[in-house]
């Protein structure tokens, strides 16, 4: 009789192996950038087929419009615009934008705290 694996199971091995694609991209980029915009497509379709959301890590390491994998300066241009961080993909010329207004409110939170601690 076949054993059934979980759903959490096949998410961890998933998310674990898209980790893994990452990394051999940006190990791979200099070399091949080719080879590198391929293992980030294996990566976006295991994260699917599992139904894993991408981490944000992740998503901020590629295009998803064409696929490139982004390296500042030779793939990307990055810009900070109106509480956003905008990428700017030079292969397909489209945008992405992401804000940034948690991590601001959350070192004005610290800046507070601390200042209570002193106080």
């Amino acid at each position: 009789m076949k054993k059934t694996v979980g759903k959490s199971a096949v998410r961890e091995s998933a998310l674990a192996k898209v980790g893994s694609l990452f990394s051999e991209a940006a190990a791979a980029f200099k070399k091949d950038p080719a080879l590198s915009d391929r293992k980030v497509r294996i990566a976006r379709r295991t994260a699917q087929k599992a139904r894993l959301a991408m981490p944000a890590a992740f998503k901020k390491r590629f295009c998803r419009h064409c696929g490139k994998y982004w390296v500042p300066g030779s793939t990307v241009r990055v810009r900070l615009q109106k509480q956003k961080v905008v990428y700017y993909c030079l292969a397909c010329r489209r945008y992405a934008r992401h804000p940034y207004v948690r991590e601001k409110k959350a070192r004005r939170q610290k800046k507070r705290n601390a200042a209570s601690v002193v106080a």
